[in-house]
This record gives C-alpha cells, sequence and structure tokens, in this order.
C-alpha cells in the first residue's frame, strides 16, 4: 500500500494502483520535462509519480488515465524543500526509471476511481493589465508550441503568468472577442509558481 512506502531505501517496491491523473511537465519555454502521475490504491491512498525526460517513451505508451496497473521497481524519494511540482502534502513521491516495470491488471473495481482532499483554493483573480502576443516557437525538441504572456494586476500588485499551447491560444482569441473592458482574469485551481524571482 502506499502508506507503506518509504524514500531511499532501494527500489524494490510494488503497488497495485489505479492512474487517476496524467500530465506533461512543462517548462516556461513549453518543453516536456517528464510526466506527472497521480496514483491511487485500494485503500485510498495517493501519491504523486514522476516519469524523467528520459524514461517517457518506455512508459508513456502503456500508461492510461483510468487504468490500473501492477507496478515493479520504483525508487522513493523524498521532496526537496523547494521542489516544484509537489501535489500532495505527501513527503515522498514515485520516480520511475528504466528499470520500472508496469504491467495492465484490468477489471479491479475496488481501487476508487477518484480520491479528494478538499481544501481552500484561492483563485487567481486579476484585472488584464498587459497581454503580449500569442508567439509560436519550436522547442529544443523539435516539437512546435505557442505561449502568451500576460500581466494581472488586483490593483495593489502585479503578477506575469504564461499559458501555453491549447490554453495560450484560447486565452488569445478571448482577449480578442471581449467587448467590455478591462477584462477579468480568473485562472481556477491553478498552481503558481515563481520562476527566475518573477
Amino acid at each position: 500500500m502506499i502508506s507503506n512506502l518509504r524514500p531511499n531505501t532501494g527500489n524494490a517496491w510494488r503497488l497495485k494502483v489505479r492512474l487517476t491523473r496524467m500530465w506533461h511537465q512543462i517548462t516556461r519555454n513549453g518543453e516536456t520535462v517528464g510526466i506527472s502521475l497521480i496514483l491511487v490504491d485500494a485503500l485510498g491512498g495517493r501519491i504523486h509519480a514522476s516519469i524523467p525526460a528520459q524514461y517517457i517513451n518506455h512508459l508513456q505508451n502503456i500508461l492510461t488515465e483510468g487504468q490500473t496497473y501492477d507496478v515493479h521497481n520504483f525508487v522513493v524519494r523524498q521532496y526537496a524543500n523547494l521542489q516544484h511540482g509537489r501535489c500532495f502534502k505527501n513527503d515522498i513521491y514515485i520516480h520511475l526509471n528504466h528499470m520500472t516495470e508496469v504491467m495492465v491488471t484490468g477489471g479491479v473495481d475496488y481501487i476508487p476511481q477518484h480520491v479528494f482532499q478538499f481544501t481552500e483554493l484561492d483563485d487567481v483573480v486579476g484585472i488584464l493589465e498587459q497581454a503580449g502576443p500569442l508567439t509560436n516557437f519550436t522547442n529544443r525538441n523539435g516539437l512546435p508550441q505557442a505561449c502568451v504572456e500576460f500581466i494581472i494586476t488586483d490593483m495593489f500588485t502585479s503578477a506575469k503568468a504564461v499559458f501555453y499551447n491549447e490554453m495560450a491560444e484560447e486565452f488569445d482569441q478571448a482577449i480578442q472577442d471581449a467587448v467590455q473592458h478591462p477584462v477579468v482574469v480568473i485562472i481556477s485551481s491553478c498552481k503558481a509558481q515563481m520562476l527566475s524571482g518573477n
């Protein structure tokens, strides 16, 4: 079970889990540096798992949200104090690598589809102060990307934000279509992080 995992104790761990969420970890420049997963066990325990970029091809094609898996040979790591991408209050996460084995189990109904821990969420709300153009570029992996940078203010302080790909395109179109001004931006259920002191 997830509750039995301990950091820095080898890689011979085994879990039966459901993959409830999966997303690409993207840098400020739109480059994929890994994949994040949320795994849930039969007791409703959940944990963040990470696949670094160099192992994505090894594991990505077997993974589907909602499916159950037996996962063997992974490393349990402790989060660093200021580590980005922390999904839960847990102090640990799973690091998948080239030794990790992932096998579809199927037909496992006793592992919940969704597990929630409700908490107070402060949405980011502000007046659009400045928006840059939609910028298209090619990342270092040769893949096309799009981004839009903008600044919002609550009349006391300002914050810079960046959206990528589909979200950037939709945001850019919404700004162009806006008929009422000032434009109010609400970013809901997001995780903000500092980038280069900004």
